[in-house]
């Protein structure tokens, strides 16, 4: 992780304290239905990927997974997103894998969710469109995998670190997406809990393939600015992953 927190309980507990209800503010915060799109009713994609990068994978899934719980009941609005807000949880566990470049158990997870999709047969009377975002990231993934596969990072310091905290952002955010398409498609959950034909799936693909990814763009960009401001505050022995994964 970024943070310095170690074995410390009490710095443990403070740390987990703070983003969590700062997850909790950001997940009663609603989104304008006309920016809803299908994906996130709330502004958390906006803060998962950063904190994944600065609690590493393990305290920003507690981190989050509360958060997004605490949120969910103060701002409730379907008992069916309280199984789709785990799709938070596993997109910042993905952006902290990826910052710290162990992008193996990554790729794992796209491919495998990925494969269960097109393997659904209502997801082939889908335009592609409506996932070209998530296709887009695994490309990435790819990319990311083989930049470090091969060592072709820049040289320079900073150029490293906002790349890591770009690839972090877009390839978490829409891991966050392909957890909940993989939920409401190939789980059956867009019958057994919306009543929704595949017409009706149809024509929903066609809207999300605009608005996510607007989203994902936004919190690439909130992510990437806030994130590089924050690691040139924190004292260097503070971000050990910096220097193991970056330089």
């Amino acid at each position: 992780m970024v943070l310095a927190i170690g074995d410390n309980r009490s710095r443990i507990v403070a740390y987990l304290a703070l983003f969590i209800a700062l997850v909790t503010v950001f997940d009663i915060i609603p989104m304008p239905r006309v920016f809803y799109g299908g994906i996130w009713d709330s502004w958390i994609f906006l803060l998962a990927p950063l904190i994944g990068v600065l609690l590493g994978p393990l305290f920003s899934l507690a981190a989050v997974g509360l958060g997004s719980m605490l949120g969910h009941i103060i701002y409730f609005r379907d008992p069916f997103e309280l199984l789709f807000m785990f799709g938070a949880v596993i997109g910042t566990a993905c952006s902290a894998l990826i910052f710290q470049r162990r992008w193996k158990p990554v790729l794992i997870i796209y491919t495998l969710l990925l494969a269960t999709y097109f393997l659904y047969p209502v997801t082939w009377l889908l335009p592609l469109i409506g996932i070209w975002d998530i296709l887009l990231a695994y490309g990435l993934l790819l990319l990311f995998s083989l930049l470090i596969s091969r060592d072709w990072w820049p040289k320079n310091r900073q150029s490293k670190i906002w790349l890591l905290l770009l690839f972090s952002a877009i390839i978490g955010l829409e891991a966050d997406i392909l957890f909940r398409v993989f939920l409401l498609v190939p789980g059956q959950t867009y019958w057994l809990f919306y009543g929704l034909t595949p017409e009706a799936l149809y024509w929903l693909w066609l809207t999300a393939g605009i608005v996510t990814p607007t989203k994902v763009v936004l919190g690439a960009l909130f992510t990437v600015t806030v994130g590089l401001s924050l690691l040139h505050l924190l004292p260097r022995t503070d971000i050990p992953l910096i220097e193991e994964y970056t330089l």
